[in-house]
Parts: C-alpha cells; structure tokens; sequence
C-alpha cells in the first residue's frame, strides 16, 4: 500500500464506515434503517475509533445520547427532516444539494449537478432513486466519495485514492462546510448537528490527514 495516503487498515474502514452513517442520515426517512443504525450500526462505529482519530469519540457520544426511541422518535425525526431539507414555512434550513450553497444565487440543479452528473457517468455510476433527483445531492456525493476510496483500499489503486481526497478536499469540504452552518441556523435536531459535525471532520481528515484535528461539536 505504498504511496497511500491512510495506510492503516482499521482506519479505512473506520472512515468508510462513518461515510456510510453520514449518508444514511441524510439519505432520508426509513423507520427500519434508522433503527438499525442507531441501535447496531452506530453503537459499532464507536467501539472502531482507531487511536489517531480518538478525537471523534466525543460527536460520537453525542450522536448516541441524541438517538432518538421506536417509534416516535423516529417519526419525530422524519418530520425534523421535512422541516430542514424539503419544505418549510418561512424556506428550507438547509438544502442537501451542493447547488444551493454556491454563489449568490443558489438554485437546485446547477452547473455542479451538471458536474457531479459527469463524474458518476465517467465512473459507470448510477443513482438510484427519484429519477429527477438532482445528483449534486449530499448523499449521492458522499456515495460517490465511499465509491472511491473503497475502490481504491480494496484493489490498491492509489489514483482512485488521490482522487477520492482531491474530491472531498476541493469539491465536498467547501460547501459541506456552509451546508453545516445553514443547518445550524435551522435549530435542527441534534442527530443532523452531529451528522453534519461528524462529516466535517472525516472531510478534514480526509484533507490533512493529521494527527489531531479538532473535533466540530
């Protein structure tokens, strides 16, 4: 594994691992799937923290403590998700699509869903879902992202690696950052606030790689 950027192996999988929370997130509504995420999936990404990346135990906790009970939490956490990305009086809190968080007049389906359509095309990806749904959508990107790196860790392909990092340094970091702080003016639920926290920080380990990095409680 020589000319990788992350070598160790436990923690590969930990930051894939993270991804694939993040998406589930943000992926949307699904009574069944978020159950098992907080009661299994989440309960044992915090038992894999590797040493380096101690300091992320801390948003873990916290995305544990705000794990919301079946099922009324749940539906609680559906109607949160309505309120903060899809319709709300007054406007959406935060939009999930990387279009409506550049320049000054964001709009769905801008010229980086013209990009990200390219991107999964020049992988051979396919999104599955709504067939009209924009693919500059944070889920779809973080998929895009795992695509990668897993691609890479798995075959030892260090170009697939080095695009993986250029793509969460570049394209993802910038505007996953003022995603997160649209959310935090939305009031959310402390599961999004933590969701987004935790993607800050994979995305800064992603981008540095360093030993430390302070956590975005």
């Amino acid at each position: 594994m020589a000319g990788f950027t992350i070598t160790n192996q436990a923690e590969q999988v930990f930051l894939l691992n993270a991804i694939e929370l993040v998406v589930a997130v943000f992926r949307g509504p699904s009574q069944a799937g978020w159950q098992a995420l907080f009661e299994a999936g989440l309960p044992e990404l915090k038992g894999q923290v590797p040493s380096r990346f101690a300091h992320l135990t801390a948003i873990l906790d916290n995305l544990q403590d705000a794990a919301p009970g079946a099922p009324d939490g749940l539906a609680d956490l559906e109607t949160e998700y309505v309120r903060l990305f899809i319709a709300a009086s007054g406007g959406v809190a935060a939009p999930l699509y990387e279009s409506c968080h550049l320049g000054t007049a964001p709009r769905v389906m801008g010229q980086s869903a013209l990009a990200m359509r390219q991107r999964l095309a020049d992988a051979g990806l396919e999104i599955h879902g709504p067939a009209n749904e924009p693919p500059d959508h944070l889920a779809v990107e973080l998929e895009y992202l795992y695509h990668l790196l897993a691609t890479a860790w798995a075959q030892n392909e260090g170009q697939s690696e080095a695009s993986g990092l250029a793509f969460a340094r570049e394209v993802m970091r910038p505007w996953v950052g003022r995603f997160a702080r649209a959310l935090e003016s939305g009031r959310p639920h402390p599961i999004y606030a933590a969701s987004a926290g935790l993607l800050l920080d994979v995305l800064d380990i992603l981008d540095r790689n360093p030993g430390d990095i302070p956590a975005h409680t």
